[in-house]
């Protein structure tokens, strides 16, 4: 079953009474939540559940990130179901969760302490919420000082430090794509994506590189529950860690 079906489905067996499952229940009157299957579908293994409740969680949240800077616009949906490829045929109900919770911004820390208490087990797709939800608000190109509050108060609700978020940030900030041009600002951004100081000696360096490798392969972050429709972007963040530790290196062999 597509995630968006055990979304609708299973989150009413574990999640009702909270306010994810308030805001499912909030769309169950227009016909998008088949109650017969809540009932079947309300088990599930750990990570099903899991997955069930990073995938409610970024849809979620990043409707409130969205609406930190005004409004939620039909770009911004056509865009977040761009970035994750749900089926068509679900597309209705996702775009009806996201206007359902992108109503106002208020609110978005109750969803973020009811995600991390659900995934307090597997911080590592907490870590993806965060890096999702900075890749959907910098999908223009810029990172809003709205959005950008929001999501450091996100991650803060879900316990990480400044290094953690500088981190999960840097490969999503204006410029950190630049070319050649700026190759002192590209090996400032991949020394922020590995989490690591410039000073950083070698050793720690490769240390840094390798756990971060172990901890977010997309083959890692399956196991533990991530679902198939985000796995695009893990794969892209496993890239930029690559592509930073390289940065790096080359920077090192110049000096």
């Amino acid at each position: 079953m597509a995630i968006i079906g055990k979304i609708l489905g299973g989150v009413m067996g574990f999640a009702v009474g909270g306010p994810l499952g308030a805001l499912v229940g909030a769309i169950a009157g227009h016909g998008l939540v088949d109650r017969r299957r809540a009932v079947e579908d309300s088990g599930g293994t750990d990570e099903e559940q899991a997955g069930v409740m990073f995938a409610l969680g970024v849809i979620a949240l990043a409707a409130k990130v969205a609406k930190a800077d005004g409004t939620v616009t039909r770009d911004e949906i056509r865009t977040f179901q761009r970035l994750f490829p749900f089926d068509p045929e679900e597309r209705s109900r996702i775009a009806a969760l996201y206007n359902q919770a992108g109503q106002s911004a208020d609110g978005f820390e109750a969803y973020a302490e009811q995600v991390r208490d659900a995934l307090a087990a597997k911080p590592e797709l907490l870590a993806e919420v965060v890096d999702a939800l900075y890749a959907i608000a910098a999908v223009d190109g810029a990172l809003h000082s709205a959005e950008e509050r929001m999501i450091a108060r996100i991650g803060a609700v879900f316990g990480f430090g400044g290094y953690e978020m500088a981190s999960l940030r840097a490969r999503h900030a204006p410029g950190a794509q630049s070319g050649a041009e700026d190759r002192g600002g590209r090996a400032a951004d991949a020394y922020a994506v590995l989490g690591v100081a410039p000073d950083v000696s070698d050793e720690a360096l490769r240390a840094a590189h390798r756990k971060l490798v172990l901890t977010y392969h997309p083959d890692k972050l399956a196991s533990k529950g991530l679902p198939q429709e985000f796995m695009a972007l893990a794969n892209d963040r496993l890239a930029a860690i690559n592509a930073a530790y390289e940065t790096v290196k080359q920077e090192r062999q110049g000096r």
